[in-house]
């Protein structure tokens, strides 16, 4: 008989901002006070639970402004739940890392659980950067689109930028999460030269960086 194996459905990336905003809910609520995750247990990570929790009371208030359709206040909203995602994906590994030897804890957290019988171990290649990633200026104010080949066991695609100086890594700034590496539409950009950068996030986290390239926004 081969041995069940939990782990943590990376579901939360599907649905419409009312369930993603219910999900992190959920989630919020069921880590706080929680028997099989203490405190102590979570360690230098516990800013990481109290960072979700701060941006899930922020993405509340956000989804509330947003109702009325204003366009600005939608992609704050939108923005919040990219940034949600990226804590969410930190978090799946951190608490399956933590149930090692209690997988049933899984239960408690919130998060969507998934089983899987494995009669063998099996080997898990790790995410590779991005060897193709390109830029290219559409020609439209303010806006660029991105692509590379996707990379077996990704989920998302992750671009950051840089306006400034790309050896400097607090320069470097979060853009976007794109489910879709081959069309990755990048807006509101600012004027000028501006870097880029992008990494596949899979089930263990995010991957390597890809080269850094730069384009000419107008």
């Amino acid at each position: 008989m081969g041995k069940l194996q939990r782990r943590i459905k990376r579901d939360f990336r599907r649905g419409g901002p009312k369930d993603f905003l219910s999900f992190n809910l959920n989630v919020r609520h069921s880590l706080t006070n929680n028997l099989n995750y203490p405190d102590s247990a979570w360690g230098a990570s516990l800013a990481l639970r109290q960072q979700h929790a701060e941006k899930v009371t922020a993405l509340e208030t956000a989804y509330r402004l947003a109702s009325n359709g204003d366009r600005i206040l939608i992609r704050e909203r939108d923005k919040l739940m990219e940034e949600l995602i990226l804590i969410l994906d930190e978090m799946a590994s951190f608490l399956e890392a933590l149930s090692t030897r209690n997988p049933d804890a899984l239960y408690t957290t919130g998060f969507s659980i998934a089983q899987e019988r494995r009669n063998h171990r099996r080997t898990r290649l790790p995410l590779t950067s991005p060897l193709d990633f390109m830029v290219t200026n559409t020609g439209e104010p303010r806006k660029a689109v991105a692509s590379a080949s996707s990379a077996p066991g990704a989920y998302n695609h992750e671009i950051h930028i840089n306006t400034k100086d790309p050896a400097v890594e607090t320069d470097w700034f979060h853009k976007s999460m794109f489910p879709d590496a081959k069309n990755m539409v990048l807006e509101n950009l600012n004027t000028g030269n501006t870097f880029f950068r992008m990494r596949h996030h899979g089930p263990d986290g995010p991957g390597p960086w890809s080269s850094i390239t730069s384009v000419l926004i107008t």
